[in-house]
C-alpha cells in the first residue's frame, strides 16, 4: 500500500493532450468536466505525491468555463482546448506564488506570466497550478525546505528527478496530460527518464524564455513533460516562435513538428551509440537497458550504426559549473545577506563561487564550451543521431542526496548528470524516451541531433516509442 491508489477520478488525465483536446473541441466532453475531474484527482493523490505546490481551483474552473463558452459560440479555442496544464514553480504566472522553491522568496507573487505559459493558454490549455522544483531548480531530485519532498509515482521511495520533478510526477501519476519544465543541465530529460515520460530539450532558444528570464549562461531551455512524443510536438507547436523579450528566439518552423512526425524519411540515418561520452561513468544495468533500446531505434528507423570515438573532456563539469554559478549569482546578487542565509547550501555555494571568478576563469569556461562544441561538430559529421543513456543511475532516494558514487567510482554534483548537461552547453536538441526498467523504476534513452533538426529528433523518438510500447502512466496500486 503506497497511498497513491488511483480511482476513477485519478484516471482523468490518462488521455493524451492531443486526444483530450480533440474530445473537448468536438463537444464529446466539456472542459469544465475535464478540469473538475483533474482537480478531484489532485486532491486525492497529491498529498502522498507532492507534485503540486499550488493549485488555483477557482482560476482553473473559470478557464474551463471560458473554453466551453467559446465552443458553444462556434469558436475554436485552439489545439490544446481544455487540456489541464501544470506549470513548474520557477516559471511565473501572474498572481500565483513565485517562490523559486525557496524560503527566501516564500512570499513573492508573480507580476507577469511566462511567454510559454501565455501561449499555451492562448491555445486553449487551462493552467491548474504550480508543480514542485528543488530550490532555484538546482538539483536532480525534487525536495525543498519550503515544500518538502516530491515522490516518484512508480515508487514513492524514489525521486522523480529534478529539477522539473513535480511536473514529471504529476504527468506520470495521471494527474495532468502535460506540465511545463525547464532544462539547464537535464531538468526535463532526467525527470522524464526517472518517470517513464518524454522529455525534450529543443535546440537552444527554440522555445522563448520571456518576459523575465535574465540568465547569463545560455544553457536554459523551456519545454514540457508529456506521455507521448506526439503531445510534446503538439505543445511545442503552440509555444514556439519569435518573442521580443527573448533575443535568441527564432521563428516558428514550418511545417510544424506535429505535421512532420510520421512523414520524415529517416531510412539510412547514421546512429552513434556512446555509453559514457568518453569522460563519465554509468551504472552497467542502465547502460545495458539503454543500449538495447538503441538497437531497437536503429531497427525502427532503418538506420545504420556507426562507430566513432566520442571524447568530451573531463573538464566539462568545471566548464558548466562556471556558467551556472553566473546564472545563480545574477538571480541572487541583490538579495540581502539575511535572506541569502535562508537558502540551502547549494545556492550559497554558487554565489560564493561566482564572487571568486575572474576574467581568466570566464575565458577558460568559454574555451571549454568551445571544445565541447567542436567535439560534437565532428561527431555530427559522422552521425545523424548520437544516443546515450539519459541518466547514469536509476532513480535514487526521494529525499536525496544526488549520487556520490556510481559503479564504484566517486562522482561530484556534475559527475552524476554528465550525460545531459554537455548538450545544454552545446545547444543541441536532445530527447529522453522510455528505455525500460532498472531496479523497479524507469530509465531512459537520450537521442541527440544536430542543432535545428528538432523535427528529426522527435520523429526518431516517435519511431522508438512505437517499437517499444510503454504504459501511459505509472501503475500505482
Amino acid at each position: 500500500m503506497t497511498g497513491l491508489e488511483r480511482n476513477a477520478e485519478a484516471e482523468a488525465a490518462l488521455d493524451g493532450a492531443a486526444v483530450l483536446a480533440e474530445r473537448v473541441r468536438s463537444r464529446k466532453v466539456p472542459a469544465t468536466e475535464v478540469v473538475a475531474r483533474t482537480l478531484a484527482a489532485i486532491r486525492q493523490v497529491n498529498p502522498c505525491l507532492g507534485a503540486f505546490v499550488h493549485v488555483d481551483e477557482e482560476g482553473a474552473a473559470a478557464g474551463a468555463a471560458e473554453i466551453d463558452a467559446r465552443i458553444a459560440a462556434g469558436d475554436d479555442p485552439g489545439p490544446l482546448a481544455g487540456v489541464p496544464l501544470g506549470v513548474k514553480e520557477i516559471q511565473p504566472v501572474r498572481g500565483w506564488p513565485l517562490t523559486m522553491a525557496s524560503m527566501a522568496f516564500a512570499d513573492t507573487i508573480a507580476t507577469s506570466t511566462a511567454t510559454m505559459v501565455e501561449r499555451a493558454r492562448a491555445a486553449g490549455a487551462v493552467p491548474i497550478g504550480l508543480t514542485a522544483s528543488p530550490e532555484m531548480g538546482r538539483a536532480s531530485f525534487t525536495a525543498s525546505a519550503l515544500h518538502g519532498v516530491c515522490r516518484n509515482p512508480w515508487n514513492p521511495e524514489r525521486t522523480p528527478g529534478g529539477s522539473s520533478g513535480g511536473s514529471a510526477a504529476a504527468v506520470a501519476a495521471g494527474l495532468v496530460p502535460l506540465a511545463t519544465g525547464t532544462d539547464s543541465a537535464g531538468s526535463l530529460r532526467i525527470p522524464a527518464a526517472f518517470t517513464g515520460l518524454v522529455g525534450f530539450k529543443p535546440t537552444f532558444g527554440r522555445v522563448p524564455r520571456g518576459p523575465d528570464y535574465g540568465g547569463m549562461a545560455h544553457t536554459e531551455n523551456y519545454g514540457a513533460l508529456t506521455r507521448t512524443v506526439r503531445d510534446t510536438a503538439l505543445f511545442l507547436d503552440c509555444v514556439m516562435g519569435v518573442d521580443e523579450w527573448d533575443p535568441g528566439s527564432p521563428p516558428r518552423p514550418e511545417p510544424g513538428l506535429i505535421d512532420t512526425l510520421g512523414r520524415l524519411d529517416l531510412e539510412g540515418s547514421a546512429v552513434l551509440w556512446s555509453g559514457d561520452l568518453g569522460f563519465t561513468v554509468c551504472d552497467g544495468r542502465v547502460v545495458d537497458m539503454a543500449s538495447d533500446a538503441a538497437r531497437d531505434l536503429v531497427r525502427a528507423i532503418g538506420a545504420r550504426p556507426v562507430d566513432f570515438p566520442v571524447r568530451l573532456g573531463p573538464d566539462c563539469g568545471r566548464t558548466y559549473q562556471t556558467f551556472v554559478a553566473l546564472d545563480v549569482y545574477q538571480a541572487l546578487r541583490r538579495l540581502p545577506e539575511a535572506r541569502l542565509a535562508e537558502m540551502d547550501g547549494t545556492a550559497r555555494q554558487y554565489v560564493e563561487a561566482a564572487r571568486k571568478l575572474d576574467a581568466d576563469a570566464l575565458v577558460d569556461a568559454q574555451e571549454g564550451r568551445h571544445r565541447i562544441v567542436a567535439t560534437l561538430a565532428e561527431v555530427f559529421r559522422e552521425a545523424d543521431f548520437l544516443v546515450t543513456p539519459t541518466t547514469q543511475t536509476p532513480a535514487f532516494a526521494a529525499e536525496g542526496p544526488m549520487p556520490s558514487e556510481i559503479a564504484g567510482r566517486p562522482v561530484n554534483h556534475w559527475g552524476s548528470i554528465s550525460l545531459t548537461f554537455p548538450f545544454n552547453l552545446s545547444g543541441h536538441p536532445a530527447v529522453s524516451v522510455p528505455a525500460g526498467m532498472v531496479d523497479g523504476v524507469p530509465v531512459g534513452l537520450q537521442i541527440v541531433g544536430r542543432r535545428h533538426e528538432d523535427a528529426r529528433v522527435l520523429a526518431a523518438a516517435a519511431r522508438l516509442e512505437a517499437a517499444r510500447p510503454w504504459p501511459l502512466a505509472a501503475p500505482m496500486a
